[in-house]
């Protein structure tokens, strides 16, 4: 389809999203109008909707997408439950720790979100386990906790030339080298985009940034006060009292250490991130077995965890199919071609940055995006001699500009599970830094493609 139409659906998504709060009925609205105007029916394309939700669990990437989101909720209450949690914030805040102000308690958090660089949802993840109680702690609200895990999520994951995002990448310039259309290495184009990166770069650097200045308090600020209760911290640390940082660290190092080892051996990242979640959930209960604990209390860790993560794992089911609908239509096809005309040779990166944050605001997937345009990048920049890597950094700075502020993307969803921060509050606190940087970018490309 070829016409106006195709950006109903994400526009009716985004529209509700952001108007009733109610982020499961906007989405699912969303992906009935796009059925709606691929069957031309109504009543076909009500009943499509529903298939169209079927159809997500046939899609082995999507499935595994999910099973290790449900796994990650399963590994972080048995982090949570073990007392692992507060054994390390026990370490990071006594009189010697390294976590001592507000500034500190930031500048960890965000660190830790390096750990799971891989992976941009166990990244946020792990920012959200590890943030909340230091957060609350030393005052500072869970807005600004959703905008630390957000930063280190597809942001981080796109700036790692070996993640799965890089990797994924790779294969789509692969792909262009093989149909002649590129010379060199795939690897080389990627590696040579790193430094044009300009939004990812920014957005990742703005989190010590805000930490240093000391801004504590993000734009809607509601007037909450956050109560620390230490009393509970300490309760729970005597609870645990034979706890140690290793109920933490294990499950971590379990969870990553095999993601590089499968990696290496088999050259599947997205494989290697999906067994590493069972190798970690199976290492870490013979850990705690060990330990201690008793089978039966480790699985209802698990299970406890994995009840937590469902609201999420519903909301990517919704998310994953809207993108498919979307793609069916051709929502990104048809915004490109708004773009197809003829452009001055400096204002192709800045086209192209736009473009792209259209498509990935509209679709909420920095993916999605990525896949569709890639091919329609490259052609461009050789059709125009522009440089390759610089068109290739402002799709990826474009896509994970949607990716990080569209109401229906799936890090915001995930950003706020982890820091328990309702979704509709962590879009309209974060949507001004993210803007901001935008802009900047803007300038950059602007800049830099008229002085190429």
């Amino acid at each position: 389809m070829d016409s106006w139409l195709t950006l109903l659906p994400p526009c009716i998504s985004i529209l509700l999203a952001m108007t009733t709060r109610q982020v499961y009925v906007a989405i699912f609205t969303g992906i009935m109008a796009g059925s709606i105007l691929l069957a031309q029916t109504v009543i076909g394309g009500i009943a499509d909707s529903f298939n169209a939700i079927a159809v997500t669990f046939s899609s082995p990437s999507s499935v595994k997408s999910l099973i290790f989101i449900v796994m990650i909720g399963a590994i972080i209450n048995v982090m949570q439950q073990s007392g692992g949690v507060e054994a390390l914030i026990h370490q990071l805040s006594r009189q010697r720790g390294p976590v001592r102000t507000k500034v500190s308690a930031q500048l960890v958090t965000f660190g830790f979100g390096f750990l799971m660089c891989l992976e941009g949802v166990g990244s946020m993840m792990l920012v959200g386990v590890v943030g909340r109680p230091l957060f609350k702690q030393f005052e500072i609200s869970n807005e600004r906790l959703a905008l630390v895990a957000n930063c280190t999520g597809a942001p981080l994951a796109w700036l790692v030339p070996f993640s799965g995002a890089g990797v994924f990448l790779t294969s789509l310039i692969a792909s262009e080298v093989e149909k002649g259309m590129l010379s060199e290495q795939p690897a080389s184009y990627v590696l040579s985009a790193l430094p044009y990166q300009f939004y990812t770069i920014v957005i990742l650097a703005l989190v010590p940034l805000l930490a240093l200045l000391k801004k504590e308090r993000l734009v809607a600020n509601t007037g909450e006060t956050v109560i620390v209760d230490n009393e509970n911290m300490k309760s729970r640390v005597a609870a645990h009292s034979s706890a140690t940082a290793f109920y933490l660290l294990v499950p971590i190092v379990l969870l990553i250490t095999p993601i590089g080892l499968i990696t290496y051996m088999t050259d599947d990242i997205s494989s290697a991130v999906y067994l590493s979640g069972f190798i970690s959930l199976i290492g870490s209960g013979v850990y705690f077995r060990a330990n201690m604990v008793s089978v039966e209390q480790y699985i209802d860790w698990c299970l406890q965890g994995m009840k937590n993560m469902l609201p999420a794992a519903i909301i990517l089911i919704l998310a994953f199919s809207l993108s498919r609908v979307s793609g069916e239509l051709g929502t990104g096809k048809y915004l490109a071609t708004l773009f197809a005309g003829e452009l001055p040779l400096g204002l192709v990166p800045v086209a192209i940055f736009v473009l792209c944050i259209l498509i990935s605001f509209s679709t909420g997937s920095s993916g999605a995006t990525v896949s569709i345009m890639t091919s329609i990048v490259v052609s461009l920049a050789v059709s125009t001699g522009t440089s390759v890597p610089l068109c290739i950094a402002a799709m990826i700075s474009g896509a994970v500009f949607g990716d990080q502020s569209s109401p229906i993307s799936d890090s915001v969803i995930v950003a706020s599970s982890a820091a328990d921060c309702p979704p509709e509050k962590h879009f309209a606190t974060q949507l001004p830094y993210t803007l901001a940087v935008a802009l900047l970018s803007l300038a950059f490309y602007l800049v830099v493609g008229l002085s190429a």
